[in-house]
């Protein structure tokens, strides 16, 4: 019986823990996961194919021509 009762107490302590974690991190609020990044093809001027990712789709074209210069 204080086996049984030993056990009890320990799952009711750490699901009180567990819950309260989540309450605390839930009433926070968090902030939102940033976007993926982009995955950019590049063609370089010499002819190779490099694959690369971009912050977003605008920035593509520098983040191709840094890449490019890096494999030359």
């Amino acid at each position: 019986m204080k086996r049984l009762a030993r056990i009890a107490f320990t799952v009711s302590i750490c699901s009180v823990g567990m819950f309260g974690i989540s309450s605390i991190m839930a009433a926070r609020g968090g902030r939102p996961a940033p976007p993926p990044p982009v995955l950019c093809g590049c063609a370089c001027p010499d002819g190779s194919i490099v694959i690369t990712h971009a912050p977003d789709a605008e920035s593509c074209p520098a983040v191709c021509a840094t890449a490019c210069d890096q494999t030359s």
